[in-house]
């Protein structure tokens, strides 16, 4: 007999939540299409089968019964017991060839099936939102600083509804729009000081952001660049040490601040 508990990383007094989300951070990183360990078809399949055991109250009810009898050899009985077995396997046997059906597609189309992380009530039928990050691991051989920083990246795609992408699209647009109003404004302006060339521009591109966050709050919408930060995928890489960017480049020289500065326009 399988110990679920033990699949997932799992204690018996772990809340629904908790098993909720481990089953997402496990899904992320055991996914065929992310996970380049050769067993992760299998380890993927194993984790949703434990995952639906482990999330219906029901079936946890269940199989905890016969967790305590035949994983932790407690001698206990079990009323119906083969009626309790046969339930236990025929919802193990659904979960696993769901499960196999869920390994061959992308993971970005496997996260459909989760709760939208920008609004909340709705699911993640859009298009994900990527948020990149690296670890510098070490120094090695090589031609030129780029050459001699080695590190390890992820791309976690954080569940998007189509509302979601739709606003988000719309927030891009405003920022655009008004930063292309600074630019001509920038370029109308008479020579009359550059702290006054600075000041309207600048005001100009606030002004566009302060109008998208307006917009985000009306629709109840989370902003990509406030709130992607705190998706709990995105916590735990942090915790090891990553940080936001495709590379050490992005974090560590001044290429960092403008990527910074551009991510907060747009």
């Amino acid at each position: 007999m399988k110990d679920y508990y033990k699949i997932l990383g799992l204690t018996r007094d772990s809340s629904v939540e908790s098993i909720k989300q481990r089953f997402k951070e496990l899904a992320f990183e055991n996914h065929p299409d992310v996970s380049d360990d050769k067993n992760a078809n299998e380890i993927f399949i194993e984790i949703y089968e434990a995952y639906h055991i482990l999330s219906n109250p029901d079936k946890r009810s269940n199989y905890d019964l016969l967790h305590d009898k035949y994983i932790k050899n407690v001698k206990t009985h079990i009323p119906n017991e083969e009626y309790v077995k046969t339930d236990i396997q025929n919802v193990s046997n659904s979960a696993r060839e769901n499960a196999q059906r869920k390994a061959k597609i992308k993971y970005k189309d496997f996260i459909k099936d989760l709760d939208c992380f920008f609004i909340t009530g709705l699911k993640a039928d859009g298009i994900p939102f990527s948020y990149n990050m690296h670890k510098i691991l070490g120094i090695s051989g090589g031609v030129g600083p780029m050459g001699s920083v080695k590190s390890k990246t992820v791309n976690i795609p954080i569940p998007r509804s189509k509302k979601a992408l739709l606003i988000h699209r719309i927030g891009f647009m405003i920022k655009a729009v008004f930063f292309i109003l600074a630019i001509i404004v920038l370029n109308l302006l008479p020579d009359k000081g550059l702290l006054l060339k600075i000041l309207i521009p600048l005001a100009i591109i606030l002004t566009g952001g302060l109008t998208t966050l307006l917009t985000y709050h009306f629709n109840k919408t989370k902003s990509k660049f406030y709130h992607a930060n705190k998706y709990f995928l995105v916590l735990k890489y942090k915790k090891n040490g990553y940080k936001r960017g495709f590379h050490p480049m992005i974090s560590s020289t001044p290429i960092g601040l403008i990527a910074y500065l551009f991510r907060l326009i747009f």
